[in-house]
C-alpha cells in the first residue's frame, strides 16, 4: 500500500513539475491543460504523500537512515510549500520561493528513490544469501532459546522451547514485515516436522526464510 501511494506521489510531482517546462518552452496547449489540472493534482499529491507516510510508519525501523532522512526532508519541504501558498501574498516573491522549494523537493524525491533502490537491493542480496546448516536436536539441551535474523526489510525474533531433545513450541517475539505475516504458520510445520527444512509459504518466501533462519540461530546459539 505504501509503495502504491509513493508511486502516485511521484506521478503527481512529475505532472506538477511539467508545468514549469511547458511554460518555459511555450507549449501553450500542454501548458493550459496542466494549469487546469494543477489544483486537483496538487491535492492528490498531498493526500497520497500523507497516506504514504502513514503506511510506512509501522515498518520505518526496517528502512535505512538515508531512505528515512530523504523521506522526512521531502515531507517537510512539501509542508513548507503548502504553507507558502497561504502565507506569502506577493505574487513574484511567492513564485520565486515556489520554484526554489520545488527544486529542493525534486532533489529530496530523487535522493529518496535512489536510497530506496540501493537499500532494497541490499535487502534482496541478504535474503538470497540465507543458507541453512545441518542441525541435530539430540545435541541441544532442554531449555528456552532465543534467536533472531535481520534481513533489512524483514526482521524476526523467536523463542524456541526444547524438551527431551524435541521442539516443543516456537513463539514469535517480533516479526517486522510488510506482507509476510502468512509465513508465520510455517512455525507450526517446523514443530510438527522437528526441523527447519519445511516448505516456504507461497507469497511470503522471504519472511519464511527469515523466520526459519531465526529459529536456526536460536538453536545454534547465534
Amino acid at each position: 500500500m505504501g509503495m502504491m501511494f509513493g508511486c502516485i506521489c511521484l506521478v503527481c510531482f512529475c505532472l506538477l513539475a511539467a508545468k514549469a517546462v511547458t511554460h518555459r518552452c511555450r507549449w501553450e496547449k500542454a501548458d493550459r491543460l496542466l494549469l487546469k489540472i494543477h489544483r486537483i493534482v496538487s491535492i492528490v499529491f498531498v493526500i497520497s504523500c500523507a497516506i504514504h507516510v502513514v503506511c510506512i510508519i509501522p515498518v520505518l525501523q526496517t528502512r535505512s537512515i538515508a531512505v528515512t532522512a530523504t523521506g522526512i526532508a521531502g515531507a517537510l519541504i512539501l509542508l513548507f510549500l503548502i504553507c507558502l501558498c497561504h502565507v506569502i501574498k506577493d505574487g513574484e516573491k511567492k513564485m520565486w520561493w515556489h520554484r526554489v522549494l520545488t527544486l529542493i523537493l525534486a532533489l529530496c524525491i530523487s535522493g529518496h528513490i535512489v536510497a530506496y533502490i540501493v537499500d532494497f537491493k541490499q535487502y534482496q542480496q541478504k535474503v538470497n544469501q540465507i543458507a541453512f546448516e545441518e542441525m541435530e536436536l539430540v545435541n541441544i539441551a532442554d531449555g528456552t532459546y532465543e534467536g533472531e535474523y535481520d534481513a533489512g526489510y524483514i526482521y524476526a525474533k523467536v523463542e524456541v522451547q526444547i524438551k527431551n531433545h524435541e521442539i516443543l513450541a516456537i513463539n514469535i517475539l517480533e516479526h517486522l514485515n510488510e506482507r509476510g505475516e502468512p509465513a508465520e504458520k510455517l512455525l507450526d510445520d517446523i514443530v510438527e516436522m522437528q526441523n527447519i527444512y519445511v516448505d516456504t509459504v507461497s507469497g511470503a518466501t522471504n519472511s519464511s526464510n527469515v523466520l526459519k533462519k531465526a529459529v536456526e540461530n536460536a538453536l545454534m546459539g547465534e
